[in-house]
């Protein structure tokens, strides 16, 4: 219910600016993809608004940025949030391959 009502108040797009708005600091990055999982997470309105809002695009961008430096704990992070935003969502699924370049 609570994962829901955040949705609903905009956490899906605070999460997804985060992402933007700090690529380049690895804490955040992390902390923005454990966000977008705990979002995304058994929540198909939330899976939705988060790919309407570029959240595929920019989880993929923090791991091609941050995996490419070696940083596990971004890749963990952003790995867990695209299976939570790609499980049972066809579009994001093709939102995340599209981003990686496929």
């Amino acid at each position: 219910a609570n994962r829901a009502r955040l949705g609903e108040a905009g956490a899906c797009e605070a999460a997804v600016a985060a992402l933007r708005a700090h690529a380049g600091y690895t804490g955040v990055v992390q902390r923005a993809c454990a966000a977008v999982r705990s979002l995304a997470s058994d929540d198909a309105a939330n899976c939705r608004r988060l790919g309407e809002c570029g959240g595929c695009e920019a989880v993929v961008g923090a791991l091609l940025t941050h995996g490419a430096n070696g940083n596990e704990g971004v890749d963990r992070a952003a790995c867990v949030a695209l299976e939570h935003l790609a499980t049972n969502n066809a579009a994001n699924r093709r939102r995340a391959v599209g981003a990686a370049g496929g």
